[in-house]
């Protein structure tokens, strides 16, 4: 039998001759009628958990639809989710709708193709919306393709209206504990597939993670840090905001701890460091649904970096109290070379101008700033920043925490400090920035 419509391009555009996961063929009986038969309970989220003997590209998630059977009911939309149960990671998700195209008793959506693996166990499932109709059948009378088996149902009772993670759901038999093949199964999502070549396990480079912007490979906790490598993430995903430990089904631990991630791709991963007491040799983990990369980087009290505009340009601002600035309303400039050399418009400071640096890893703050949450005012650092500005020392007026994980390094440009780009260095408890980093001056 074939695939379970799972993936494919997101849309509702015309269903495709994909391989079905689990062929359910009519007719379906009525309700409590012989099996198999349509059944609904208001509602519920209910599924499949599976395994995959041979690795498949998902191209299109389903939901069964009774009207299809000549049972009537109201579709409005289903949410169907693919979640990794070896990783607890909801690693696709689509909203299936009344004109979606059906092929068999299914409806079916296009997904971004999902490749599935060997070696992990996943599962599928759909919200049934108040009255829709599922159907129960026996696992025997209900084949899954050769490519996956079929290994329990997956079923969540408590009235969501949304998909819920994969450690709350419940496999066995709603209807009973009778192990398959003789287990009543019940049957709303179903998904379709592709033959896929297996995708390789992600792999970290060598000495590939330190702080944004900085080739250093040193981070500190709270900090904003990238891992570089390859198949770090089946597709390019970025957060919402929302400080995810799992993005595009990828997460990430450090010293087992998880990270917050703001953006996953194949070959890069931007994450924030969770709060770590340990300092040395630390574990990082990156974990697909592909496999796992392991690695080791050094955790401190402070690794300092700036954020840079490009390799070397600091990125900063100018504030303007007089309304001149070409950004915010008015308010502020960015710093870089005068005119529109970087790809958009940037002014060098002179002195008496008023400067705002931005980096991370300048060290503990007062207050504590939690990682992993949102944070807007300031927090001073406990330990000074000193600045060098073309081998010139130079006195912040404030060095600490603006946003989470941001810190923010506000100065008045003095005279005397040279014109062009010129070399930009900060250090804090003995612990200095990323080389070759530049402030352009006039």
């Amino acid at each position: 039998m074939g695939a379970l419509v799972l993936a494919a391009c997101v849309g509702t555009g015309t269903a495709r001759a994909d391989t079905v996961a689990i062929n359910l063929a009519g007719p379906i009986n009525a309700p409590g009628g012989a099996l198999p038969f349509n059944y609904t309970q208001g509602s519920y989220l209910t599924g499949f958990v599976f395994r995959v003997n041979s690795a498949i590209s998902i191209t299109q998630l389903g939901f069964y639809d009774s009207n299809l059977t000549s049972v009537p009911e109201t579709f409005v939309s289903s949410a169907v989710g693919v979640y990794d149960m070896t990783t607890n990671t909801l690693l696709t998700s689509a909203t299936v709708l009344p004109s979606a195209p059906a092929t068999g008793l299914f409806r079916y959506v296009s997904i971004i193709p999902l490749t599935l693996n060997t070696g992990h166990t996943y599962a599928i499932v759909g919200v049934t919306g108040t009255n829709y109709y599922t159907v129960g059948v026996q696992a025997s009378a209900a084949p899954a393709d050769a490519a996956i088996t079929y290994v329990s149902t997956a079923y969540y009772t408590a009235g969501t209206t949304t998909l819920v993670e994969p450690n709350l759901f419940s496999q066995g038999n709603i209807f009973g504990n009778a192990p398959p093949p003789n287990t009543l199964n019940d049957f709303g999502p179903n998904f379709q597939f592709t033959a896929a070549d297996a995708v390789p396990p992600p792999a970290i480079t060598p000495n590939g993670i330190g702080p944004n912007d900085s080739s250093a490979t040193t981070i500190e906790a709270g900090e904003w840090a990238s891992i570089y490598g390859v198949n770090l993430a089946g597709a390019s995903a970025t957060w919402t905001g929302n400080f995810p430990t799992s993005l595009g089904g990828t997460s990430v631990t450090i010293d087992g701890k998880q990270a917050y991630l703001w953006y996953v791709s194949a070959s890069q991963i931007n994450l924030q460091v969770p709060d770590d007491a340990a300092t040395g040799s630390v574990a990082v983990v990156v974990t697909t649904p592909n496999g796992t990369a392991s690695s080791t980087v050094t955790l401190a009290q402070f690794a300092p970096s700036f954020n840079l505009l490009d390799t070397k340009h600091v990125a900063g601002i100018i504030l303007r109290s007089n309304g001149s600035g070409a950004y915010g309303g008015g308010t502020y400039d960015i710093i870089g070379p005068t005119g529109t050399a970087l790809g958009y418009a940037t002014v060098a400071a002179k002195a008496g101008d008023s400067i705002e640096l931005f980096g991370v890893g300048f060290g503990p703050t007062s207050p504590h700033v939690a990682a992993g949450a949102i944070f807007s005012g300031s927090a001073s650092t406990i330990n000074t920043v000193s600045l060098s500005i073309n081998n010139v020392s130079v006195n912040p007026s404030f060095a600490g925490l603006s946003a989470a994980g941001l810190y923010q390094i506000n100065f008045t440009v003095p005279a005397g400090l040279g014109t062009g780009d010129v070399a930009l260095v900060a250090t804090v408890g003995s612990a200095s920035t990323q080389p070759s980093v530049v402030i352009s001056l006039q």
